[in-house]
């Protein structure tokens, strides 16, 4: 899948690319590689590809490796904001300045997984695997907020909403979740999850295959 964003001039174009490696070799090549860490070559478990474009012309490209929570791409995978891309790889949240793609910050808005990035006033908010964060434009986590359980639905439902005055969460077990853009807890309902009577399957034995009867 291939995401295309759209700022002044500039065309970015966001893909996987699972090819690419880190030798002389490599089927696939970019002009930068962006990574947490710097001048470290390890085995990612995502890789998110950069092109930019201005009226059509080809300007720069890059690859972002990152090790965590595997991430693909989708609309929310990342924003233009100014003349900065906030993108999220696994469990990191970059800023890349453009249109070189040069590294501004990168952070860790959840240990395991960062799901989708999104635009709130002049913050970000991210939905991670196990908490919910919101970061200024300089990088720095303001707050963050997790549940009693990962933020990813078991059953149907949205884990992640997004409200005027309030996000509203589910979590794996069905617990919801209110809070206010401040991070401030507004409302928690328990599910019965836990109440559940157990399903007991038995399976029909098997007769031995001397056995007729």
């Amino acid at each position: 899948m291939t995401v295309t964003l759209q700022h002044n001039d500039f065309t970015v174009e966001l893909s996987e690319d699972a090819v690419f490696n880190q030798t002389a070799d490599s089927p696939t090549s970019y002009d930068k590689v962006i990574q947490a860490d710097k001048d470290v070559q390890y085995s990612p478990t995502s890789q998110l590809a950069i092109k930019i474009f201005n009226l059509h012309n080809f300007i720069s490209s890059g690859i972002i490796l990152a090790s965590g929570g595997g991430t693909g791409v989708h609309r929310d995978t990342a924003l233009i904001d100014d003349d900065n891309l906030i993108i999220r790889c696994c469990n990191k949240l970059f800023s890349l300045g453009l249109p070189n793609l040069e590294t501004n910050w990168v952070i860790e808005p959840d240990w395991a997984t960062c799901f989708s990035i999104h635009r709130f006033q002049d913050t970000y908010i991210s939905h991670g695997e196990t908490s919910i964060a919101r970061i200024d434009k300089s990088g720095k986590i303001l707050w963050s907020y997790g549940g009693a359980d990962i933020f990813v639905c078991l059953y149907e439902g949205n884990p992640f909403e997004m409200h005027d005055t309030y996000i509203a969460l589910t979590d794996f077990t069905g617990n919801t979740y209110k809070i206010d853009y401040d991070g401030n807890s507004l409302d928690y309902q328990k599910s019965d999850y836990h109440k559940q009577e157990h399903i007991t399957v038995l399976m029909k034995r098997q007769k031995h295959w001397w056995k007729f009867w």
